[in-house]
């Protein structure tokens, strides 16, 4: 055989040699790849779920569907009524009623049994059910309600509950992952989440006091007096509404509101404010015609004076503008009006205020708030 034949039978042979050691050691590479991906210990690990599971599952406990029951008996007084069927009803009781049923959530805040709900979920409820997660149901006794922020604080007879965890000081931001926890549609205990878009949200004429969280995560009918939460598992608002005309924008009232409620209630049987007995209007740029900067003093315009109240015996009288309380200018209507509210009764409250045009200041004592019903 010639040299060139055997040279290049050997470079053959030297390079099939190769191949088969290279292709044996990448296919033993891509089996040891394959096998740990497709290893169970691997897939355990792949394949565990980052989301809020566990901090849900803390939660639930402490969140209740609730049911307010309402018995129509119009009818059968109208059946009862009428000369023609008396004489067939005499002496009987008429047994059929009818019963509406309304939902709602709330959310366990004592092992005692205390839950915090809306007012809107409860009122004018004949009998209150509460359900709880793990399936049990008892009749819920109305401690106090408080229309004014839409609150109300129920209690149930239950052994071994599990209340909601309550933050010492919430520290809520716009941005936070919060979820949503009720009882939407009468579906059963459903989570939505979202973030929080902004905080201190009021003047919306929902309720008389307002401070409440934005959010988008959904709130639909049912989740009203539901538990918000955050990340953590902290209960930081009780679900109250949403917006039918614009998506992505619920509201909450916030923990540290619902707690001031549900410890005055507790305390007093009723959540006492201070009152200074006038309606006011904020003067707007639909009254003066002109544009509001976003840092110009609001007017405060008295538009009525309660007879006997404090503003009464202060002096006050309708039209007067009301500039400031006890030396702090009066910048923001509700602001102003929720620094009176804070106040203990009894307590004394210097008034700034404006009448054609002149200054005058008026000091009085003030008094408790009427509940509103």
């Amino acid at each position: 055989m010639p040299k060139t034949a055997k040279y290049i039978s050997l470079f053959i042979l030297l390079g099939a040699i190769t191949g088969l050691t290279l292709g044996w050691a990448g296919k033993t590479q891509i089996q040891e790849w394959l096998q740990q991906v497709t290893s169970p210990l691997n897939q355990g690990r792949a394949g565990t779920a980052h989301g809020y599971a566990d901090t849900v599952e803390k939660v639930l406990p402490a969140v209740v569907r609730i049911y307010r029951i309402s018995i129509d008996t119009s009818a059968n007084l109208a059946l009862l009524e009428d000369p023609h069927y008396q004489q067939f009803v005499a002496g009987e009781l008429v047994a059929e009623q009818g019963t509406a049923v309304g939902l709602g959530s709330g959310v366990i805040i004592s092992q005692d049994g205390h839950i915090l709900t809306n007012h809107h979920v409860i009122a004018g409820a004949d009998r209150l059910e509460a359900n709880l997660n793990d399936g049990r149901t008892a009749e819920a006794e109305v401690i106090g309600i408080d229309p004014e922020t839409d609150l109300a604080l129920l209690k149930i007879d239950l052994p071994d509950l599990q209340p909601a965890l309550i933050p010492q000081q919430d520290q809520s931001r716009p941005g936070d992952i919060v979820l949503a926890i009720g009882n939407p549609h009468g579906l059963g205990t459903s989570v939505s989440m979202g973030i929080i878009s902004a905080l201190g949200r009021n003047q919306l004429g929902l309720n008389t006091f307002e401070n409440f969280i934005q959010t988008d995560a959904p709130i639909n009918q049912g989740n009203s007096g539901g538990a918000l939460i955050n990340s953590a598992g902290q209960l930081i608002g009780i679900n109250t509404a949403t917006s039918h005309n614009s998506q992505g924008l619920s509201l909450a009232i916030p923990i540290s509101t619902a707690s001031q409620v549900a410890n005055s209630i507790l305390q007093n049987g009723k959540v006492i404010r201070g009152w200074l007995g006038v309606t006011a209007e904020l003067v707007s740029q639909h009254m003066t015609g002109t544009l509001q900067q976003h840092d110009e003093q609001e007017q405060i315009v008295v538009t009525g004076v309660y007879v006997g109240s404090p503003a009464h015996k202060a002096g006050l009288q309708q039209g007067d503008v009301i500039t400031g309380f006890d030396g702090q200018p009066a910048i923001k209507a509700r602001a102003a009006m929720d620094y009176v509210a804070g106040l203990t009764p009894g307590t004394s409250l210097n008034i700034n205020y404006q009448r054609q045009g002149q200054e005058h200041s008026a000091t009085t004592t003030l008094g408790i708030r009427p509940i509103s019903q």
